[in-house]
């Protein structure tokens, strides 16, 4: 089914299984095979989206998995919740959580990559929908085997050839339910519009992979010659707005999202309005699915991910504060905090100072520089504007005091013999 070999270079792996019968087959391999295959443990996702049935699906993965001591986590995701505080259809959505606790698993290092069972079929039908959708080149190139979070062993491998090992191996799995009904986009390509074409075209499934790997090899080269983006401290891509035309400004534009993960459902109806960007007003801003987006900033264009403002306020003390999408670092040491800290005199912060976001109002007295409106301070400093409503600021009343891994006021300027505290701002991933 799979050789044992491909995953030499992984110690250890997370499998995500839906309790289906192609996740049941990828456990029940490495199951069979443990003494040859890397550790692994198993993660399940209770969408909270078919009630009791994928209750269900949870507790029988979960019962496998204790039969032969294999561990599992279970993760209850709040699809419905998110959807409607972002507008995202209920199928992206449940991608969307799905990814970022993919990506959490990696980074944290609980496991070199997450395994999942998307196969043969799955691909075509996937390159079919980009097709559809007006996707570009990248489109094309389908799924992929690995993307450095994701890794996928049987993406070569037919849906009838899965079903022959789950047969032979009396694996035993859920059928979802959910997966005949035609209003989701996915099912009703497979369940409808595949089977006709197969009755004209029976090798339509083959074709269209071996198309996916026609594009990805044109696409890699076309990425060799395209502009890279430079990744910023607040995890935006940035790329020349000059280089934004014909198939190498598109695929650096696809390159620079799925550097940042926001590739996912981007179109080239998105591509157009990125290059359209050049013939618009500086801080133009284009949204792109996922919650990202595509911002103007001088001869350059910023992709990046949506976060919600910070709204409350943090009192100044010293240790680690959580302000929206950033930790600030106060420390006593130097060596507890980055090389660019900000270092401040520690006496001279007044009582009641806090962290905030920026408020209408607000002014600073920046290091070697008169009075000015924090406004007009970013402006001059060049600040994106997506970024003035989410950097953290230690203000007191309307007086700003530092703007968290920009600048310090004259009021907290150090002289010899002052107490001295560093700041740092660190992003959260």
């Amino acid at each position: 089914m799979i050789h044992a070999g491909e995953f030499q270079d992984f110690k250890k792996v997370v499998l995500a299984v839906s309790g289906g019968r192609d996740s049941m087959c990828l456990l029940h391999y490495f199951i069979a095979g443990a003494d040859k295959l890397p550790s692994f443990s198993v993660l399940n996702f209770e969408h909270g989206l078919r009630g009791e049935e994928s209750v269900g699906d949870s507790s029988f993965v979960k019962a496998y998995c204790e039969e032969f001591g294999v561990p599992c986590r279970v993760v209850e995701l709040d699809c419905r919740g998110f959807c409607r505080l972002h507008g995202f259809g209920t199928e992206q959505g449940a991608r969307i959580l799905r990814r970022r606790e993919f990506e959490r698993i990696v980074k944290e290092g609980e496991a070199d990559r997450v395994l999942t069972a998307h196969h043969a079929d799955d691909n075509a039908e996937s390159i079919l929908m980009h097709i559809f959708r007006g996707s570009g080149l990248k489109g094309l190139c389908g799924i992929p085997r690995d993307d450095g979070v994701v890794y996928r062993p049987l993406v070569d491998m037919s849906a009838a050839t899965i079903a022959r090992y789950a047969q032979v191996n009396g694996v035993p799995f859920r059928e979802d339910t959910s997966n005949k009904d035609t209003g989701f986009t996915r099912n009703y390509v497979r369940e409808v519009m595949l089977p006709v074409i197969e009755k004209r075209f029976p090798n339509a499934r083959k074709g269209i992979n071996m198309l996916g790997e026609r594009a990805l090899q044109a696409y890699a080269y076309i990425a060799s010659l395209s502009p890279q983006a430079e990744l910023t401290e607040h995890g935006a891509a940035v790329l020349p707005l000059q280089a934004l035309q014909g198939v190498t400004g598109e695929t650096a534009v696809f390159e620079a999202l799925g550097r940042i993960g926001g590739r996912v459902d981007v179109t080239s109806e998105h591509i157009a309005a990125i290059f359209a960007l050049k013939e618009s007003e500086n801080g133009a801003i284009v949204c792109l699915p996922s919650g990202f987006r595509a911002c103007k900033v001088g001869d350059t264009v910023h992709l990046y991910r949506e976060t919600p403002p910070f709204n409350g306020e943090v009192p100044f003390a010293e240790g680690v504060a959580q302000i929206g999408m950033y930790e600030v670092r106060v420390w006593k040491e130097k060596r507890g905090a980055a090389e660019n800290a900000l270092v401040i005199n520690s006496a001279a912060v007044p009582a009641g100072a806090v962290w905030r976001r920026r408020k209408e109002g607000d002014y600073f007295l920046p290091f070697g520089g008169g009075r000015r409106s924090l406004g007009d301070w970013f402006t001059d400093k060049k600040v994106p504007r997506y970024l003035r409503e989410r950097l953290p600021v230690l203000a007191c009343g309307d007086q700003i005091y530092a703007v968290a891994g920009l600048e310090i006021s004259q009021k907290l300027k150090v002289n010899e013999g002052d107490r001295r505290l560093y700041i740092s701002l660190e992003r959260e991933q």
